[in-house]
């Protein structure tokens, strides 16, 4: 479920960057504290259905958009078809691919 909060999380930050507006506007603009919303912003608070409609709302989102988790099931196959992938192999092999990734995203 931590998945999911942040998820909604990352989703409502979206949106109000998208509107330029700072979490102190947002938080303003529904009569919340800022650092309640940062803490939903960050999946480390989870907010109610209401708070959740008045955020949706004053940043003009319909909440199914808040809903949407196609990018972390993608995301949640990946992870496992990796796993998958490296679960086997010698150590050895295994560094070598820890060491290959390291350098592919470090660019």
């Amino acid at each position: 479920m931590k998945d999911l909060y942040k998820h909604i999380g990352q989703k409502i930050r979206t949106a109000r960057k998208a509107k330029e507006m700072t979490l102190e506007d947002l938080a303003f603009e529904i009569n919340m504290d800022w650092s309640f919303l940062a803490r939903i912003e960050t999946g480390k608070a989870v907010a109610s259905i209401e708070t959740l409609y008045k955020i949706c709302s004053a940043l003009n989102i319909e909440m199914s958009y808040l809903f949407d988790n196609k990018d972390l099931i993608k995301e949640e196959i990946i992870d496992k078809d990796l796993h998958k992938l490296i679960k086997d192999l010698p150590l050895k092999e295994k560094q070598k691919i820890l060491k290959a990734l390291k350098i592919l995203i470090k660019d």
